[in-house]
C-alpha cells in the first residue's frame, strides 16, 4: 500500500477513479477547502477508531461540515475501512492500533463499550502532546476510570456519548445529520482539562447536537433508566410473548403498533447490549427494580379492584409524558 506523502505511517489513501469523476486525481489529496471552510477547523486531524454507525456518521459531519482538516479511520477490517472512504466517512485509514493516531489531534474512539479502553491503552504512547481523546460508549464510569489510567498529563481524555443510533449497524448505515438535534453527554473526569471540554463542547455543537455535561455517576444512573432498562424491557416482553403464543398459538396474531414499538429496540446487536449492561450492572440492578416496585403496585391495585389507584397510574403516566414533550420541543 502507499505511504501517505511525508509522513512516516502507512495510511491507506486508496483514490478511485469514480471518486474523483476522472483518471488525473492525485494519490491521497484532500478536498480543497475554501477560506471560509478552514475557518471553521477545530482540529486538523480527526482520528475514528471504528468506522461503524457512529464512527461514519462523525466522519461524515465533521467532513461536510469543515470542521477537521483530514479524517483518519482506523480499524481491523480494510475491506470496512476501504468502504467507509468510498462513502466519504474518512479520508484515509490505517490497521495499525498502536500508531496509526500518532497525528492526531482528537481522537474519538467508536468501538463497542468493553474494548475503549484496551484501544486507548494500546495507542496511549504513540499520542501527541495535545490531543484530546473521547469516546462514544454508552456506559462512562467505567471508561472514565479506565482511561485515566493511560492519558499521560500533556493528553486530555473526555469522555463522551451522542444519545443517537439506529437499529441499524455499520458505516453503510452512517448518515451526517444522525447527531442533529440530539444531546450528546460529555462526562469530564476529575483531572480533565477545561480548555479541551470547551473543544469537545464545540465539536458537539457544529455536529447540531446538544451539549450536557454529566458526572459519569450521572450519566450511567440516568441511562440505565432512560435507555438500557427499554432495551431489557422489550427483551422481557418479547419472551412473555413468545410464551404465550406457544400456550395458545393466537397473541403474536394481536399484535399491533403499540407492540411494534415497544419492542423495536430488541432489534439491536446483543453482543452490543451484553456489554452496554454489564458495565452498567449496578444502575441497571437498581432501575429493574425500582421499575419493578412501580408495576408491583400496580398489581395490588388491580387485585384489590381500586378503580382510583388503576386510573392515577394511567393519570399520572400521561402526565409525566405531556411535560416531557413540552421539555424537549
Amino acid at each position: 500500500m502507499p505511504r501517505f506523502a511525508g509522513c512516516s505511517h502507512d495510511y491507506h489513501t486508496c483514490s478511485f477513479r469514480h471518486e474523483t469523476g476522472h483518471g488525473g486525481a492525485r494519490r491521497g489529496s484532500l478536498p480543497l477547502m475554501s477560506t471560509t471552510d478552514r475557518n471553521n477547523i477545530l482540529f486538523e486531524t480527526v482520528a475514528i477508531v471504528g468506522v461503524g454507525l457512529i464512527g461514519g456518521s462523525l466522519g461524515m459531519a465533521v467532513k461536510t461540515r469543515s470542521m477537521a482538516g483530514r479524517v483518519i479511520g482506523i480499524g481491523r477490517t480494510e475491506q470496512k475501512l476501504m468502504r467507509a472512504k468510498i462513502l466519504g466517512a474518512i479520508d484515509e485509514y490505517s490497521l495499525d492500533f498502536e500508531n496509526g493516531a500518532a497525528e492526531a489531534d482528537l481522537v474519538v474512539i467508536c468501538t463497542p463499550v468493553r474494548l475503549i479502553v484496551p484501544a486507548l491503552e494500546k495507542m496511549a504512547r504513540s499520542l501527541k502532546a495535545g490531543c484530546i481523546v473521547t469516546d462514544v460508549g454508552s456506559t462512562k464510569q467505567e471508561v472514565v476510570s479506565g482511561a485515566s489510567r493511560f492519558v499521560r498529563d500533556e493528553i486530555s481524555f473526555v469522555g463522551g456519548h451522542p444519545m443517537a443510533g439506529s437499529e441499524q449497524a455499520g458505516v453503510d448505515a452512517a448518515y451526517p445529520d444522525l447527531f442533529l438535534g440530539a444531546t450528546y453527554v460529555l462526562t469530564p473526569g476529575d483531572n480533565t482539562d477545561l480548555e479541551a471540554l470547551g473543544k469537545m463542547a464545540a465539536l458537539v455543537e457544529g455536529l447540531g447536537a446538544n451539549v450536557e455535561i454529566m458526572t459519569p455517576e450521572e450519566h450511567d444512573r440516568s441511562a440505565a433508566v432512560i435507555s438500557h432498562l427499554p432495551h431489557a424491557m422489550a427483551s422481557a416482553l418479547l419472551q412473555l410473548a413468545e410464551d404465550s403464543h406457544r400456550a395458545n398459538g393466537k397473541t403474536f396474531r394481536l399484535a399491533a403498533g403499540s407492540f411494534r414499538d415497544l419492542t423495536r429496540v430488541s432489534e439491536s446487536d446483543p453482543a452490543l447490549w451484553r456489554d452496554i449492561c454489564l458495565t452498567n450492572a449496578g444502575a441497571l440492578s437498581s432501575a429493574i427494580g425500582d421499575f419493578a416496585d412501580i408495576l408491583r403496585g400496580f398489581q395490588q391495585a388491580l387485585g384489590a379492584g381500586d378503580e382510583e389507584a388503576i386510573e392515577r397510574f394511567f393519570e399520572k403516566a400521561c402526565s409525566i409524558r405531556n411535560a416531557y414533550l413540552r421539555i424537549t420541543k
